[in-house]
């Protein structure tokens, strides 16, 4: 039974879902009696939440200098960095709570929603807590304070699904099988040919399809019929009729199925293949001709090179003949060339090639 393909119809979906993302950070600060004389601001290290990079900023009771700020505050800013880049304005809310040190509940924490559109935007926690009231709390001890922020931004995530496909099972094409068919069974066939004797039913159409001599003969230069030219009968001289057959059978199926069933017999394989190469030019088969030249190397050694080389030069089967002269001028194999039969009839026929062969060894190509 023949084997099924697959034709597969697919298609995609995408969802668009909005969650919450929310993730937390420890930033602790050793130093606190150092850094608010220094009056700079402190940064914690990257965070990352909802995709996006964050950070906490800290400032001393010295650390920030703006018209509104007093000197007696710790504050805080938390905000992406930089480097981070929008895809959307990010929504949610930042919580900072300072930790208790010694035990017990944290009181100190403070939510802010926040609207960012771009790095430069933050959620500012000003006056965050008094310093003396800091100074004298359990949030500082050994001179460090630690800070818990917790950040949670609406999140949208697209998911891309894809539809479970249907399969389609589609037999694979037997043209060929289908067309020998018409040629074996004879519906539709409207010429005949003559071959020593032989009578081989075709249709036109088919040959003039593969081949432009036949084209030109059974149809003319317009493709139109004539009289002359629908002759249901035409003679074919200089061909036996099995290799008419196996050209016929070509010209449907566009294979040579004979190749196959003596390719264990060397010789037939050859006569076979020099035959259908001496009709595939005279038709006009460019791959009956490439099919036949490939067998005939297939089979190709020291003794029957010089006619093989002979066949290509006669039949201007150019890749052959390079394939042949490359073969012939291995030292090793030359001189058992030279000592077979063929050898004298290709320097008698085709004496050019001798020259050629001086020049390949000489120029080492």
């Amino acid at each position: 039974m023949a084997e099924l393909s697959s034709v597969v119809d697919t298609e995609t979906a995408s969802t668009s879902i909005t969650t919450t993302c929310t993730g937390s950070h420890l930033f602790k600060v050793i130093g606190y009696s150092l850094d608010k004389d220094i009056g700079q601001c402190i940064t914690s290290d990257t965070f990352t939440v909802g995709g996006y990079d964050w950070n906490i900023r800290y400032y001393p009771p010295a650390g920030r200098t703006t018209t509104y700020q007093e000197d007696d505050y710790l504050d805080f800013d938390v905000s992406l960095t930089l480097t981070s880049e929008f895809s959307e304005v990010i929504r949610g809310n930042v919580t900072l709570t300072m930790l208790n040190q010694i035990g017990g509940a944290s009181i100190r924490r403070c939510t802010v929603a926040v609207t960012m559109y771009s790095s430069r935007d933050s959620a500012s926690f000003n006056k965050f807590i008094k310093r003396d009231q800091f100074e004298a709390s359990q949030y500082l001890k050994n001179d460090s304070f630690t800070i818990h922020c917790t950040v949670t931004v609406k999140c949208r995530q697209l998911k891309t699904t894809h539809r479970k496909p249907r399969s389609f099972d589609v037999q694979p094409s037997n043209l060929p099988q289908q067309l020998l068919c018409l040629l074996e069974q004879g519906y539709g066939k409207d010429v005949s040919f003559n071959v020593s004797g032989v009578t081989f039913d075709a249709h036109r159409c088919m040959l003039a399809a593969k081949s432009p001599v036949f084209r030109e003969r059974l149809f003319g230069p317009v493709l139109t019929p004539t009289k002359a030219k629908m002759k249901q009968n035409i003679e074919i001289k200089d061909m036996e009729p099995s290799v008419f057959k196996s050209m016929l059978h070509f010209i449907y199926s566009d294979s040579v199925p004979e190749f196959d069933e003596i390719k264990d017999n060397k010789d037939e394989s050859i006569l076979l293949a020099k035959h259908l190469l001496v009709a595939a030019n005279r038709y006009g088969l460019e791959r009956l001709r490439q099919l036949c030249e490939a067998k005939l190397y297939e089979f190709t050694d020291a003794n029957n090179v010089a006619t093989t080389l002979t066949v290509a030069v006669q039949h201007n089967c150019s890749e052959l003949k390079a394939a042949c002269i490359d073969f012939i001028k291995q030292p090793v194999v030359l001189a058992d060339v030279v000592q077979s039969e063929g050898f004298e009839h290709m320097i008698k026929t085709c004496p050019t090639i001798l020259e050629e062969l001086r020049k390949k060894r000489n120029d080492g190509s």
